[in-house]
C-alpha cells in the first residue's frame, strides 16, 4: 500500500492539502462567473488522496462539490447541516457506497477512509470554482456548541 501511496503522491503531483490529505489541481476554467464573493472561475478539479491514518478536517466551501471515486477503499463524507450528521459514502466496496456523491454549497464536512492500512483516491469537481478565499477549516469548540449532540465525530475529524 505505502508503495502505491507514495507512487500516486509522485506520478499526480500530490501536494500535502490544510484540511488533511493530498491533492493536485488538474483543471481549472477559464470561463468566469460573478458570485455574492466576487468572481471565481466556473468550475474547477482536483485529484484528492486521504489515508486511512489521517482525516479531511471539517471545513465548508461555498460550492457545490462533486466527489468521483477512482482507486482504493471506500471513504466516508461525513456532513454536519441544520444541527444534523449525515453521511455520504463513496466507493464500491458497500452496498450503500457510490461512484459519486454531492457535498452542496454552505455544508460543513471532512472525510475518512473506511478501511484501516488503506487509502481512497477521488476527484473533487467544485461549481463555482474552488477558491480558498471560500474555504474555512472549523475548530472543535465552534463545532461542538452548534452540534452538540455530534462531538463524538466533530473530535475525530477537528
Amino acid at each position: 500500500m505505502i508503495t502505491r501511496i507514495n507512487h500516486l503522491i509522485q506520478t499526480l503531483n500530490l501536494q500535502p492539502h490544510p484540511e488533511g490529505g493530498y491533492y493536485s489541481e488538474t483543471y481549472r476554467a477559464k470561463d468566469l462567473v460573478n458570485t455574492q464573493n466576487g468572481e471565481r472561475n466556473l468550475m474547477t478539479s482536483i485529484y484528492f488522496l486521504l489515508t486511512s491514518k489521517d482525516v479531511s478536517r471539517f471545513h465548508v466551501i461555498n460550492s457545490d462539490e462533486l466527489w468521483f471515486h477512482h482507486e482504493g477503499s471506500d471513504l466516508t463524507v461525513h456532513v454536519l447541516e441544520n444541527g444534523e450528521y449525515s453521511e455520504l459514502k463513496l466507493g464500491r466496496d458497500h452496498i450503500d457506497s457510490r461512484p459519486q456523491q454531492l457535498v452542496k454549497a454552505g455544508q460543513i464536512f471532512g472525510s475518512t477512509v473506511d478501511v484501516e492500512d488503506s487509502f481512497a483516491l477521488v476527484s473533487c469537481v467544485v461549481a463555482p470554482g474552488f477558491d480558498f478565499n471560500d474555504f474555512k477549516l472549523f475548530e472543535r469548540q465552534e463545532l461542538e456548541s452548534q452540534f452538540p449532540d455530534h462531538s463524538l465525530i466533530i473530535s475525530k475529524l477537528t
